[in-house]
């Protein structure tokens, strides 16, 4: 069984919450706190509301009232940091080229002329290639049989020691009627005055022997040559005398 005394003091109170939601419109009261209680801090970092005096309801924060817009709180970033406008990116300037110096030119330094080259000096032939030469444009003519000399016929026909004698060549008819004979030589030193006593000698011993018969013979004898160049010596007898002659120049002189 209830007390009887709840059920007055239940309809005081609700009465009184009923007064206290008309006057403040929906808005609840804050009791100003116990002076030894350390204030409220709000989560959103608001100032506190004023204290309001002692048995007065504060009026606490409630939606705003319809037909109102609200706005919307700035975030830390727009608080802090202001809005700045798009700043335009400066244009690159135009990189200058560096101007490219010349080079310093050079003074030519002249190419030294070559000196020039000595012709090299002919290595002179040799004496049997020298004979040799001269032989073989005689032998171009039209000649008789002929016979070589060796040593020892040179020595006994002419008189003449191959000892003196560098190189020879002595041609002489192989038949006894024939007076065509050369002598090609290249005479050692200081030997040329003999050898070519001995060759002058021979010519006159000849004239002698063709003289008994065959003048034809003896004429060509006649009219020997007998031609020294340096030390080289030829003596020729024949209708081509004077070729002999021309050719031992050409490679004798």
């Amino acid at each position: 069984m209830r007390h009887p005394r709840i059920l007055p003091l239940t309809l005081s109170l609700a009465l009184s919450v009923s007064l206290l939601s008309s006057c403040g419109g929906g808005e609840s009261t804050s009791a100003t706190p116990p002076q030894d209680s350390p204030p409220a801090v709000s989560e959103t970092l608001a100032p506190s509301p004023s204290t309001a005096p002692e048995g007065s309801a504060v009026p606490s924060e409630g939606p705003a009232p319809s037909g109102a817009q609200s706005s919307p709180s700035p975030t830390p970033e727009q608080e802090t940091s202001p809005s700045a406008a798009p700043t335009a990116t400066p244009a690159a300037q135009p990189t200058s080229r560096p101007t490219t110096a010349p080079a310093p030119t050079s003074t030519p330094v002249p190419t030294p002329s070559a000196a020039p080259t000595p012709a090299p000096t002919p290595t002179p032939a040799s004496a049997e290639s020298v004979l040799e030469s001269v032989w073989n444009d005689i032998a171009q003519n039209e000649l008789p049989m002929l016979t070589d000399l060796n040593d020892s016929t040179l020595q006994a026909v002419y008189g003449i020691s191959a000892a003196d004698l560098e190189a020879y060549l002595c041609k002489m008819p192989a038949m006894n009627t024939q007076a065509t004979e050369f002598f090609l030589a290249k005479v050692k030193p200081d030997k040329m005055d003999a050898v070519k006593a001995a060759v002058e000698q021979r010519q006159a011993d000849l004239v002698q022997q063709w003289s008994q018969y065959r003048p034809e013979q003896l004429e060509l004898v006649e009219n020997y040559q007998l031609v020294t160049n340096g030390d080289y010596i030829l003596f020729a007898i024949g209708e081509c005398a004077q070729d002999a002659v021309d050719a031992f120049n050409t490679y004798t002189k």
